[in-house]
Parts: C-alpha cells; sequence; structure tokens
C-alpha cells in the first residue's frame, strides 16, 4: 500500500516545526547540561570536491546550520572573460550587504537552487576547458563545499525533503539518493524526443515537460520515483497537454500544498520564421487535478493580456506574467493575483521569474511579502538587473545591475 507523499508545502512547515522544538528542548535543560559539549557525529563520508568515478555520486554532507531573521537574496554572478570568476552571493534586505557564500575561478555556474529548510545551495558548475561539470553542495556559511557527480548535469530538481534530486544528462534522466550517494536511471529519451524535470509535485513525483522534435515543450507528465529505474517515457503519465491549444504559450506550477496543477496559457502568432511569439488576449489560468484528468476551473481570465509564465508562491497569491507584442503593452510586467482570480494587481512592468526552479522560496520571501525578479536588457551586450518588491505592490528596489556580467536570482533564506 502505498502512502501519499507530503505535499511541498507541508515539509517547509515541518522544518520550521522541527526547529522549534529543538529551541524549546534546549530552553528547558539544566544549565549544565545546555552547556555541555555534544560529540559530533562522524560524517558518512569524506567531503571532496573531486569527481566520483563515472556513472556514481557521492554521498552528501549536510551538518545543520542555525538560520539568522534577516530576509536574504541569494544570487549567481558569472563574470566571464581572461579573468572569469562564479559567484554565489547573499544579499541582506535589512542591512543591504552582500556576502559571497563560494566563489569559483575559471567557471561557470548554473541551475543552481536554495534548500527547503534554507540552509543549503545546489548548483552546478561548469569549469573551463574541463570534459565534466560538477552537480555541487555548499552550506549557506560557504562551509562544506562538496561535489556530488560529474557529468553533464543539468536542470536539476531537489525535492522538497532534500533526500533525492532529479536531473537530466545526455539522453537519461537520474534520480540522486543524498543520504547514500544511490545514482539511477528513471527514464531514458531517444529519437529526438526530451525530457526536463521542472518541479516536484510531491517526495516522490516530479513533474517533467515533454519535448518532441522541432517544438516547444508542450506536454507536462508526471515521474512516480516510486516505481523505480528505466521507467518507459512514453508511459509517464500526462498531467496537461497544450498542443490542442497553445503549445508555444502556455506555463504552469504546482499549488502551494500539492492538490492542484495551475496552468496559464495565452494566443500566439507565428513570426516569418520558425515558432512563435506571444500577442494578446485571451490569457486565462486554470486549475487542474495534479496528475491530470478532464476536471478544470477557470481561476482567471483578461481578454488583453498574454500569460507568458506563471507561480504559485503562496496558499492563496499566484504570480503571473504578461508578455504582450502588439495591442496594449502598458499593461507587460509581473502581476498577482488571488489564487480564486481575486484582486488582481500589477506590480512591475518587466522582470522574470527564477529560471532554475519553481518552489514558492524561489520567487518570494520565506515569510510570504516579498518578491524578486531578474531583468535582461540589450541587444549586443546585455544589462542585468536584480530587484526586490512588496507583494502588496510599489516600486521595486535595485539591489544588482551590472552589463556585460551575469546576473541571476536563485532564492530565498534567512541569514
Amino acid at each position: 500500500m502505498h502512502t501519499p507523499a507530503m505535499s511541498r508545502a507541508a515539509h517547509t512547515l515541518a522544518f520550521v516545526l522541527i526547529g522549534c522544538l529543538v529551541f524549546l528542548f534546549a530552553a528547558v535543560l539544566p544549565a549544565s547540561q545546555a552547556n555541555a559539549s555534544v560529540p559530533t557525529p562522524a560524517p558518512r563520508s569524506a567531503i571532496s570536491t573531486n569527481c566520483p568515478a563515472s556513472g556514481t555520486a557521492n554521498a552528501a554532507v549536510m551538518p545543520s546550520l542555525t538560520l539568522g531573521t534577516h530576509p536574504n537574496i541569494v544570487y549567481i554572478v558569472n563574470q566571464q572573460g581572461t579573468t572569469s570568476l562564479a559567484t554565489l552571493k547573499r544579499y541582506d534586505v535589512v542591512t543591504g550587504s552582500k556576502v559571497a557564500v563560494v566563489n569559483l575561478s575559471n567557471t561557470y555556474i548554473s541551475d543552481a537552487q536554495v534548500s527547503a529548510d534554507g540552509q543549503w545551495l545546489m548548483f552546478v558548475a561548469q569549469p573551463a576547458g574541463a570534459t565534466q561539470n560538477k552537480l555541487q553542495l555548499v552550506r549557506m556559511d560557504g562551509k562544506y563545499l562538496q561535489t556530488l557527480y560529474c557529468g553533464a548535469p543539468g536542470e536539476v530538481q531537489w525535492s522538497t525533503d532534500q533526500k533525492l534530486a532529479v536531473f537530466s544528462d545526455s539522453n537519461h534522466i537520474y534520480l540522486l539518493t543524498l543520504a547514500t550517494g544511490s545514482l539511477q536511471v528513471e527514464v531514458s529519451f531517444s529519437g529526438g524526443l526530451t525530457l526536463h524535470p521542472r518541479t516536484w509535485l510531491d517526495t516522490t513525483r516530479a513533474y517533467l515537460a515533454k519535448e518532441l522534435p522541432d517544438g516547444p515543450p508542450e506536454t507536462l507528465v508526471v515521474l512516480d520515483t516510486s516505481k523505480g529505474p528505466n521507467q518507459n517515457p512514453n508511459n509517464l503519465q500526462v498531467a496537461f497537454d497544450a498542443t490542442p491549444s497553445t503549445p508555444f504559450c502556455w506555463d504552469f506550477d504546482s499549488s502551494f500544498d500539492g492538490k492542484s496543477l495551475f496552468t496559464s496559457q495565452c494566443t500566439a502568432k507565428f513570426n516569418n520564421g520558425p515558432g512563435a511569439t506571444p500577442c494578446c488576449g485571451p490569457g486565462v489560468i486554470v486549475s487542474h487535478p495534479p496528475t491530470g484528468g478532464d476536471s478544470y476551473t477557470y481561476v482567471y481570465v483578461n481578454q488583453n493580456q498574454a500569460f507568458t509564465s506563471l507561480r504559485a508562491v503562496t496558499t492563496s497569491t499566484l504570480l503571473f506574467t504578461v508578455g504582450n507584442t502588439s495591442s496594449n503593452t502598458s499593461q507587460n510586467g509581473v502581476w498577482r493575483v488571488g489564487t480564486d482570480g481575486s484582486n488582481p494587481l500589477h506590480l512591475t512592468p518587466s522582470g522574470q521569474f527564477n529560471q532554475f526552479t519553481q518552489f514558492p522560496w524561489s520567487n518570494i520571501s520565506r515569510d510570504g511579502t516579498k518578491y524578486a525578479l531578474q531583468i535582461v536588457t540589450g541587444t549586443t551586450t546585455s544589462t542585468y538587473t536584480l530587484e526586490y518588491g512588496s507583494l502588496s505592490g510599489g516600486s521595486p528596489t535595485v539591489f544588482a545591475s551590472i552589463t556585460g556580467t551575469q546576473l541571476a536570482t536563485v532564492g530565498w533564506t534567512t541569514m
């Protein structure tokens, strides 16, 4: 008998409750016991930044870290050129200070994400001239940098209980068990078909975007890791199929409690060349069962807006972007709306969500009051700007902006 796994939100709450219990227990200990030294358990494996043997992975070593109370935004700085340097940084929203978590010379960082408990960062390091990239882990204070896997990892998604990670490599989707370093191929694909890990539905099931040759990702499928390795890609459960309507203009996110699947769609037009771009209205946000089905409910409809991306960020709040290329472009940018379609609010005229992960803390603060966005402008040389603002509205605050060096948001923690 299979017991349903906890939702994304439930596991986030579990980490908070555990932390509270630990604090209360320490508070009632006699002073002699509270101050007594506690032996630190020996790590399960040696910490190393070297690559494990091909086709294998290292177990993660993850000593806990006591976090602070200041909201912090983690972001990537990829400085390229003759003195290339990749940095994971933290920006303290309260003090305005910036701290480098880790600096990697002659390296490019991608696919970075903050753990559910806010204590760790997982990312892909691409050393210049190397034949392999590294899936790495580092604690939020910059300690315990370690390499979990080497190869061509990409599109990494870390489960909310922090036990599993799924990632793509060549024509495979791998499942990594962090505690043991166990690595297995969950599904392989060929013939032009590709699968892209997007986010976790719960602690055993992940959403993958399915893409056919010469087209956009147009189908959302569910990978159930409890079914074991070497699954047939054609037998994965279809949660949503955008093909019948607008395959070039759709997005999705799991609800905060994992009980619904929200999708957004809009009208798209074909250019003179291949592909299509968002056009105009109508844009629709719809709620579906999390693993597919015929039932659905319209959440929000706007006849004059092209919805281009969607995120479920709290139990009652959705964020979406509008990207009209014709008609009324004054409504472009980031909007907030209730999960019941109520109180739409235009937050900013531009910006895009986290490009690596979709969990709430990827885009909004842990207390659910602030958002962070990245903006890219320019044609020949791009300018990267990072900003944060209040979900209640008002002008956002720019905290990083530079031309010719890539910046990207990673997520929120507290320090």
